[in-house]
């Protein structure tokens, strides 16, 4: 996956009608990283359940239990094996594994996921970072020309 190449501006040429759409751009860059983040996390803790799940076939065999057919409809059934489980590999895949293999799937996954946490996170803190002087950059320039604005009514005044 290539990065975007960002473009470097100098913050102090730009109008505070730029620094405002500059702002804006961060922020929403910022509030969808963030979002992406929530996704991943999301998908970590559904591995991470799926685990857990395998954890508890071991020594069911026979066992009643319910087997989703929606969210919220459910048919009675029994365990006959549990020595395999089929697993979702993505796009509709399936591939029958082993539990320890489930298992070791799982965390592979959960481990791949939590990287990509912190390469997300990385470039949030480094947005909040740009995002922090461009307030600090608009903030001298309104400072400035209020500054201005009182010289300028001073010098009316005399």
């Amino acid at each position: 996956m290539s990065e975007p190449q960002q473009q470097q501006v100098n913050l102090g040429s730009l109008s505070l009608e730029q620094l405002q759409m500059v702002r804006e751009q961060v922020e929403a860059e910022i509030q969808q990283l963030s979002e992406s983040i929530n996704q991943l996390r999301h998908a970590s803790n559904k591995y991470i359940e799926a685990k857990e799940a395998m954890s508890g076939l071991k020594g069911a065999d026979g066992k009643d239990m319910l087997v989703p057919l929606t969210s919220s409809i459910y048919l009675p059934g029994k365990i006959n094996s549990n020595e395999k489980v089929l697993i979702d590999i993505g796009t509709g895949y399936y591939v029958e594994m082993g539990i320890e293999q489930g298992q070791n799937f799982s965390n592979r996954k959960v481990q791949l996921i939590t990287e990509q946490v912190n390469k997300v996170q990385t470039a949030i803190n480094m947005k909040r970072s740009n995002l922090d002087s461009i307030i600090q950059v608009a903030q001298s320039k309104i400072s400035l020309y209020k500054q201005q604005q009182q010289q300028a009514q001073q010098a009316q005044q005399k």
